[in-house]
């Protein structure tokens, strides 16, 4: 994982670099794997999101809300373009290829960062 990624969280880390690899893999594979990889992209993230708010809700995290709100956003839109991936491929592929990086990467810099440092503050990371 790009070092300016890295949140010194291990499991935090860890589920973005597992994210990091399925992305890596729906960008080079055969065309009959996007939509099932697409579909495991989707769980992937559903599980690490909600490992995330059950961190939060465990130790009050000050701004869950806000990234809760955050997570329903991500997934409506993984979902949405799943779906429309369905009908047409190359909407499903501009999506993975040109938007699903920056998004995580804006994420975790500007959302997941922030839960970080909380856990770090109080030695629970």
């Amino acid at each position: 994982m790009h070092d300016d990624l890295c949140l010194n969280v291990g499991v935090m880390d860890e589920k973005h670099e597992e994210f990091l690899k399925i992305l890596s893999n729906i960008k080079t594979c055969e065309a009959e794997l996007f939509l099932p990889l697409f579909e495991v992209m989707i769980r992937h993230t559903k599980e690490h999101f909600a490992y995330e708010e059950n961190l939060m809700h465990a130790y009050n995290f000050y701004d869950k809300k806000v990234h809760f709100d955050e997570h329903e956003t991500m997934l409506a839109e993984m979902n949405y373009f799943y779906e429309k991936a369905k009908k047409i491929p190359a909407f499903g592929k501009s999506y993975i290829n040109e938007y699903a990086y920056e998004k995580f990467k804006r994420h975790v810099l500007n959302v997941d960062s922030q839960l970080a440092m909380f856990l770090k503050e109080r030695s629970i990371a």
